[in-house]
């Protein structure tokens, strides 16, 4: 996290004006995890890549950092941060997933939670029970918005973001994937940014987003088209991402943006049989979103850091 300088003396109590170091732009950090869903069975499964050369090609495509449950191929990532995901159900072991991605290095944990019709009450406990942990490990977490878990639609993360708040006194951390919610909504191009944005309350919880290129009708989409251009779906999508990006560029905060561009591949995919090359369309989409943020103004530092 960088830090504001105090090399400047600071003027007269006089001076209306804020401190020179107050006046200068906060450079907020995006941080881009490549998900090892996107290279699972990759090329095929025949011929799938060894871990060496999965964390090589992570990094040489210029990604900070992977994404992925804990497992101990993770130890040999070199420089790649890490960014954990379990799924959790009542009665499941919640200390053990945090301690495994811990050791790992693990800069934060995403997790899913529950089943589609999960009680809200059992799910609030659940959210408790894990953000206690999460205090007792020191290892950050945010509750994932995804199909066939209890967050998969945004009434019932907003229910849930609300019961944990009444409780805790605190807003719940989210993980945004408004892939799904675009496809419960069946959203058209040109409203998923107006559309999706909505509920505030869900936007200003999230810790982390998972920016799988998506349409109303599919959670994931095709990128690069047979001769290596942008297709029309991905452009509509494109336009989602960059109101997003300026949006959590415009904030005044210091924490850097833990994204995952989380196209999979295969086991499950959810690609279809027509869809091209799974990390050229990954690759393709860490570009944009890498230019979309350089673009982006950076907001003036709030006098309050």
């Amino acid at each position: 996290m960088p830090r504001l300088s105090r090399s400047r003396p600071q003027p007269s109590t006089t001076n209306h004006e804020p401190p020179e170091d107050q006046q200068r732009p906060v450079t907020r950090s995006l941080w881009l995890f490549a998900t090892l869903w996107s290279l699972r069975q990759y090329p095929t499964p025949r011929r799938e890549w060894s871990w060496e050369r999965k964390f090589r090609a992570i990094r040489e495509a210029g990604f900070d950092g992977v994404f992925s449950p804990p497992r101990p191929e993770l130890a040999d990532r070199g420089s790649l941060r890490y960014l954990a995901v379990p799924s959790l159900s009542p009665g499941m072991d919640i200390v053990a997933p945090f301690r495994a991605a811990k050791d790992l290095g693990a800069v934060a944990i995403d997790v899913q939670l529950g089943d589609y019709d999960s009680p809200l009450r059992e799910m609030i406990g659940l959210a408790q029970r894990i953000a206690a942990v999460s205090r007792d490990v020191g290892l950050p977490f945010a509750i994932e918005t995804h199909r066939d878990t209890f967050t998969e639609t945004p009434e019932a993360t907003a229910a849930l973001a609300r019961g944990f708040r009444s409780r805790a006194k605190r807003p719940l951390p989210l993980c945004l994937d408004h892939s799904h919610f675009a496809v419960v909504r069946h959203l058209a191009p040109g409203s998923f940014w107006e559309r999706l944005s909505q509920p505030q309350e869900l936007l200003a919880a999230a810790t982390q987003f998972h920016l799988r290129p998506f349409n109303g009708h599919h959670c994931q989409i095709p990128v690069l088209d047979a001769r290596g251009r942008r297709t029309p779906e991905y452009r509509d999508w494109l336009v989602y991402a960059e109101a997003l990006l300026a949006h959590l560029r415009a904030q005044p905060r210091l924490d850097p943006i833990l994204a995952v561009p989380e196209l999979g591949h295969a086991a499950p995919s959810y690609g279809l049989s027509c869809f091209g090359d799974t990390w050229s369309d990954v690759c393709a989409v860490h570009r944009d979103l890498r230019a979309i943020w350089r673009r982006q103004p950076s907001p003036a530092s709030p006098a309050s850091l």
